[in-house]
């Protein structure tokens, strides 16, 4: 039989690995660290380029480095292209009946990320560029991700995102210069997927990044933002 002190010890050694063993990485931490990917995606290609416009840049790239964001966290890991009916069914994110054209199940998610124990924990659409707040911008993956989330309110999916690149030129009437002209933009695109989240029955949350300028030659202004899907009441976790 071990000692009292012996035992006393070990149950000590016990809690201090409980404490230090780390948790699941914060949603509103993923998101940071997302929008932190993107904008550098945007640095990286202008610097690649010789200054040209990120609108030039082709949609995976920005996919790529908002994937590699997540590589700081230990407990989240991603996987890039994956099928929908696949991470649907990983996710047990299924419910009865034909499936809607707007699923999208035959499609694959652009970015998924994993919670430590392999289940999905939610799947991001990437869009870039984005210059208008029009149905055909967002509407359909944004449908395609309320669907996913709202199939089963058990499944592992903590959120679904998109996240886009936004740019918008400088103002000729109406805005006063081109970071109002953004802001409206950010603003009519999280308005319009509010309400139709709602139509799904689920929650939709805006994110957007630091609003950047460019040049004195090109004018301008760009962003990264993402609208976060959740179940209903579980948003704040993102705030």
């Amino acid at each position: 039989m071990f000692s009292k002190e012996i035992r006393a010890a070990g149950l000590a050694m016990w809690i201090l690995r409980v404490d230090i063993m780390p948790g699941p990485d914060s949603g509103k931490d993923l998101f940071n660290a997302m929008i932190r990917g993107g904008e550098k995606a945007v640095t990286a290609f202008r610097s690649l380029s010789g200054g040209e416009w990120f609108d030039e840049a082709p949609e995976y790239f920005l996919t790529t480095h908002i994937a590699s964001s997540i590589s700081i966290f230990d407990s989240s890991y991603v996987l890039l292209e994956v099928s929908v009916d696949r991470t649907r069914k990983e996710a047990g994110a299924f419910r009865r009946g034909r499936p809607a054209v707007h699923e999208r199940r035959n499609g694959r998610f652009d970015v998924v990320i994993y919670w430590s124990n392999d289940n999905p924990r939610g799947a991001v659409e990437v869009k870039s560029p984005v210059w208008s707040a029009t149905e055909n911008q967002i509407q359909p993956d944004i449908d395609e991700l309320c669907a996913a989330l709202k199939a089963n309110k058990d499944s592992t999916f903590q959120f679904c995102s998109f996240l886009y690149y936004a740019s918008v030129s400088e103002p000729e009437r109406k805005h006063d210069n081109a970071s109002q002209r953004l802001r409206d933009l950010v603003s009519r695109i999280e308005i319009k997927a509010i309400d139709r989240a709602k139509e799904h029955g689920v929650d939709c949350l805006s994110i957007p990044g630091s609003i950047h300028r460019g040049d004195e030659v090109d004018g301008g202004a760009w962003c990264i933002a993402a609208l976060v899907i959740t179940h209903k009441g579980r948003k704040q976790s993102f705030k």
